[in-house]
């Protein structure tokens, strides 16, 4: 599944016209922006699962995100604390959250509030959908179970793989 792939999902979910309508930008432009972040903020998830200091808030994390009901996306998205978004973007890419946003900005034309905002929209439905399919592929239903799950999900991801991750995680 590539970077298309996702976002005939998310299209066909509703999420792009939803982050549309949040942020007041075309549909287009969200696609883009979300094109630009989805594999970074992925990439923020291999981090905090790979940094001992930092496992185990990820895991309670996880676990805590993979209770919400994500089977209609637009619906979630709706409702979505962009407030708790923000905190998980800040733990996913810690000091490179503004660097992330410029980059984006330069690409897309689209203003660094706006991109964090998709950021913070994206990261609740990234833990939730990452949280579920760690739960539902763990065999044990224990933490060190689950982060085992997880770290195989994660580890060894390159670019190609973050977009085929991303693609499992959005369905």
């Amino acid at each position: 599944m590539d970077m298309n792939d996702i976002l005939k999902l998310m299209i066909a979910s509703g999420a792009v016209d939803q982050i549309s309508q949040q942020t007041g930008i075309s549909a287009n432009d969200a696609a883009n922006v979300m094109e630009d972040v989805l594999p970074i903020l992925i990439k923020g998830m291999q981090g905090q699962a790979s940094n001992k200091s930092t496992q185990e808030g990820f895991l309670k994390a996880l676990a805590d995100h993979g209770k919400e009901d994500t089977s209609d996306i637009s619906k979630f998205l709706k409702k979505v604390d962009t407030d708790d978004g923000d905190k998980i973007v800040g733990h996913l890419l810690g000091n490179d959250k503004e660097a992330v946003a410029a980059k984006a900005k330069k690409k897309s034309g689209i203003d660094t509030k706006t991109i964090l905002k998709i950021m913070a929209i994206l990261a609740p439905l990234l833990m939730s959908k990452m949280g579920k399919t760690a739960q539902s592929k763990s065999k044990k239903k224990d933490a060190s179970d689950m982060m085992s799950v997880v770290s195989g999900m994660l580890d060894g991801v390159d670019a190609g793989d973050v977009i085929k991750l991303a693609g499992l995680l959005l369905k």
